[in-house]
């Protein structure tokens, strides 16, 4: 390549590094992959390093991070220290050749190795807390690493984050950094909660940590269990550490969350080690990440190594490799949900990812398969993170074969025919008798956090429905024996096993009712506020959408969506249908009662008992359930199982209880509830 067309190439690849910048760091919707962000620096990075004459200031390989988002309505602060970035690599040898580079600029030699400290590098949104005198302060995001955003009021609510330092002699000032991040399992459970209320679910965490932290009402926040994990320090007066061991060490001691997989080891061939293991065990850990961050661990050893304008030269990112393969997209189908939504799907040749065969990716919505032009025949990249749904990362355009006309939502529902409608970003099919909603409504009214009849499944309910023993959601609780009996590979044990269940089902708390109903953007949290609101179901069908809305933490969009519900004759029907069949409503229990204060967090897989029930049996006698571990925990309910939650309730010193024993609890305290 001639000087010319390299110095085109360079700007070329700034203004895509500097769109990308923003993308990810400030609209929290990147459209490239991390490994291929990374692949584009580098690109820039080593022609600049041929031209430095040509290095323009404002080039992303002079500055720390990516801009600030214009009009967020959050302050700006300026980092006492600034948070640089982490050099990124690839390979072994690239890890050996910096660690012989931190060695010479030590001035190490011969068989002389540098210590280590390893950490996974954790997918989501870093952030720097400061404590004067042991007590929060400030809390901001990275920003463009010079400066960022005051979100304090957001970070306040993470329970995982302590307000106050646990020590009687804390720092005079005191800057923790570390991630902000979305366990899998809260990931899921908020995508699930966001769906049930007729949202638009997150691609993947980070972005679901970056959308939440951005939200201007800090309520919102509270209701997304975020938690933060400490992984360094800023600046700090009035402490001292000789190594970076001992400073995680010593956070953890005050309070805070750190990585239970960090390790000490000495030698690159140590840290590469590592990094294998922690990549086949990813899948198997709790939190989402892309690698692991190696650091010198003599902290005066830092200051020697200094930094460039971007990276400290005494830490590495070593990634692991992208959980993404290349195939092509064969069919492009529309599923209708319960709540209505059309959602495109793309069919693809069959790919394994990660170990998993993969056939289909989510699109998400019109919006975004437009935005990414994604067509049939297309070679496409398809990404596989965790639980996470697979999705189309982006369309290989080079690679299209021919002329393909641009995907289309269409204008009638595919399931039933009637006109669709459009609300914002969803397109909707209003017929609450398509086939499609029904047997939606009937999978999401039978789910675990709802009736909890896990007998019906998708495949059971579209059985049902082809040989005609359910049309509506209501039949399930009208379901013949002798029918069920003569259906193809099914018996009569079958058949009692389900009506068992159904008969369970009978007796079912008002809030779970409310959100068994699927009533759009009507999640668990809404559906307890309306439960604790109104005193019976018949009140509930009567109310104004004014009476609606003066409910604390209903709005006037979820307030319209839960009259519109009740004011459809069809609802109507079911619900009566429903009752008529024995269907009984609990009353929530007045507030109170022998577990009035005390906090129950359950681990592992309990025998007689979902977890839910579980949990509602400890809510019905006053207590309250959590979501993690911390010291306002006063049991840890250990099913089979349980986990690294049990050795660190054992160091927190909370007290742990068997599955015998917590039932022992509530038995006992259901005699004085009695």
């Amino acid at each position: 390549m001639s000087k010319a067309a390299e110095l085109r190439r360079m700007e070329e690849l700034r203004r895509l590094i500097h769109h990308h910048d923003r993308l990810y760091h400030v609209e929290a919707r990147p459209d490239i992959t991390d490994a291929e962000y990374d692949l584009l620096f580098r690109e820039l990075r080593e022609l600049e390093a041929r031209h430095p004459d040509a290095v323009p200031p404002d080039s992303p390989t002079r500055r720390v991070g990516a801009p600030l988002a214009e009009g967020t309505g959050f302050r700006v602060v300026r980092h006492a220290v600034p948070m640089l970035s982490i050099d990124s690599l690839f390979t072994p040898d690239e890890v050996r050749e910096f660690d012989a580079r931190a060695r010479k600029g030590l001035g190490l030699s011969g068989d002389q190795e540098i210590a280590w400290v390893v950490e996974p590098k954790y997918d989501g949104v870093s952030t720097s807390l400061l404590y004067e005198n042991g007590a929060f302060v400030l809390g901001l995001t990275r920003g463009d690493g010079v400066q960022g955003e005051d979100i304090t009021t957001n970070l306040r609510t993470i329970r995982t984050l302590p307000l106050r330092l646990q020590t009687g002699s804390p720092p005079r000032l005191l800057e923790v950094r570390g991630e902000t991040i979305l366990s899998r399992k809260s990931f899921t459970r908020l995508n699930r909660a966001l769906e049930d209320e007729g949202e638009l679910p997150f691609a993947n965490p980070r972005n679901a940590v970056a959308g939440t932290l951005k939200r201007l009402d800090p309520a919102v926040v509270a209701r997304r269990p975020l938690e933060f994990i400490a992984w360094g320090l800023g600046r700090v007066e009035g402490a001292d550490w000789r190594t970076h061991w001992e400073v995680v060490t010593r956070l953890e001691e005050w309070g805070f969350r750190v990585s239970e997989q960090r390790e000490r080891c000495t030698g690159p061939a140590a840290v590469i080690e590592l990094h294998d293991r922690l990549e086949k065990e990813r899948e198997e850990l709790p939190y989402e990440m892309d690698g692991i961050v190696a650091k010198v661990d003599d902290l005066k050893a830092h200051d020697r190594l200094g930094a460039t304008s971007r990276h400290a030269r005494w830490q590495l990112a070593y990634k692991f490799t992208p959980r993404q393969a290349t195939t092509r997209v064969r069919e492009i189908r529309v599923q209708v949900g319960r709540t209505g939504a059309l959602t495109p799907v793309a069919v693809l040749d069959p790919v394994n990812i990660g170990g998993v065969i993969v056939k289909r990716a989510t699109l998400h919505n019109e919006g975004e398969a437009r935005e990414k032009d994604v067509r049939v025949g297309d070679a496409v990249v398809v990404e596989r993170a965790g639980d996470v749904i697979p999705e189309v990362v982006r369309v290989i355009v080079e690679q299209r074969e021919g002329p393909s006309p641009p995907f289309e939502m269409p204008g009638t529902c595919p399931e039933c025919g009637a006109q669709v409608v459009r609300e914002g970003a969803f397109v909707l099919c209003p017929n609450i008798s398509c086939p499609a909603q029904i047997k939606g409504r009937i999978v999401h009214l039978a789910g675990r956090r709802a009736l909890d009849i896990n007998r019906l499944g998708i495949k059971v309910v579209d059985q049902l429905m082809t040989e005609g023993l359910v049309r509506e959601v209501a039949d399930i609780f009208y379901l013949d024996r002798e029918r069920l009996v003569a259906l193809e590979r099914w018996g009569e044990r079958s058949a009692d096993n389900l009506l068992e269940q159904i008969e369970r089902a009978r007796r079912v708390p008002f809030a779970r009712l409310l959100f068994a109903l699927g009533i759009r953007q009507v999640g668990e949290a809404t559906a307890r506020l309306l439960a604790e609101r109104f005193p019976s179901l018949e009140e509930l069908e009567r109310a104004s959408l004014e009476e609606l809305q003066e409910v604390d933490g209903i709005g006037p969009e979820v307030a319209a969506s839960i009259h519109d519900f009740f004011q459809t004759a069809e609802n109507r029907r079911t619900v009566h249908r429903m009752i008529e069949a024995g269907l009984q409503v609990e009353r929530p229990q007045p507030v109170g009662g022998p577990l009035a204060g005390k906090v129950f967090l359950f681990t592992g897989t309990l025998a007689s008992m979902t977890r839910s029930r579980a949990q509602e049996r400890v809510e019905a006698l006053g207590g309250t359930a959590a979501e993690g571990l911390s010291a306002r925990v006063s049991y840890l309910v250990a099913g089979e199982d349980p986990g690294a939650k049990l050795e660190r309730a054992r160091k927190l010193g909370v007290a742990v209880l068997t599955e015998a024993e917590f039932l022992e609890l509530v038995k006992e305290g259901s005699k004085l509830e009695a």
